[in-house]
């Protein structure tokens, strides 16, 4: 595989074709509406600041949940929930499905993907209130951010009730959702050469059952 075909028309610089892209767009959306320098009437009680010992509120994307000094300020997690791919095209295959000089294929999906944005806080008000602050913010800025990067839809964003964290007890946690659909596109390059070389490989072994099962089971 290789990466996504740029759209007619698209910014050449975005390219929102993974979830892993999407938690990484909506933590620096997320940053930037945090900022200091942000207008906001009226403005904010956290501002994002980019040092960890000094931010007023941590903004980074889920998996770095753990990092130290977390549960001492309030923190805007991004991370992603399930993603699925829909058929568009009968094959997945796009408008022009072949390169015949280089065998290359080009596919295109619709894709959709459901984000959660985590507000944590060491006071139940406080985690409330960030989490109601982030669901305003996308809510009402959806639809251009919609058609800035590029992404098909938003659907409307959901905010949970505000809940203990269910690894710390003390910190509270207050779950923003909503699902992100988008365009999915790939290239594939002919596989001959990739299976060929298996086969070469193959070739110098007794037993392929065998040789299979140890590239699984092998630990270094």
């Amino acid at each position: 595989m290789s990466d996504p075909i740029p759209v007619q028309g698209q910014n050449v610089a975005i390219n929102i074709s993974t979830p892993l892209t999407l938690i990484g767009l909506f933590v620096a959306i997320l940053r930037e509406r945090f900022l200091a320098t942000t207008p906001s009437d009226p403005p904010l009680k956290w501002n994002w600041i980019d040092d960890l010992k000094t931010t007023g509120v941590f903004i980074e994307a889920g998996f770095n949940e753990n990092m130290e000094g977390r549960n001492t300020r309030p923190g805007i997690w991004v991370d992603r929930d399930q993603t699925s791919y829909g058929q568009v095209a009968i094959g997945d295959q796009d408008q022009i499905p072949i390169l015949m000089r280089s065998g290359q294929r080009y596919y295109y999906a619709s894709a959709e993907t459901d984000m959660v944005v985590t507000c944590t806080s060491k006071d139940r008000g406080e985690s409330m209130m960030v989490g109601s602050v982030v669901q305003d913010f996308l809510q009402m800025s959806s639809r251009v951010i919609q058609k800035y990067f590029g992404l098909r839809d938003v659907s409307p964003i959901i905010l949970n009730a505000t809940t203990p964290h269910e690894k710390d007890r003390e910190l509270m946690v207050t779950p923003v959702q909503f699902r992100v659909f988008y365009e999915a596109r790939w290239t594939t390059l002919p596989i001959a050469p990739v299976l060929h070389g298996i086969n070469l490989k193959l070739a110098d072994v007794t037993d392929p059952d065998l040789y299979f099962r140890d590239i699984v089971l092998r630990d270094n």
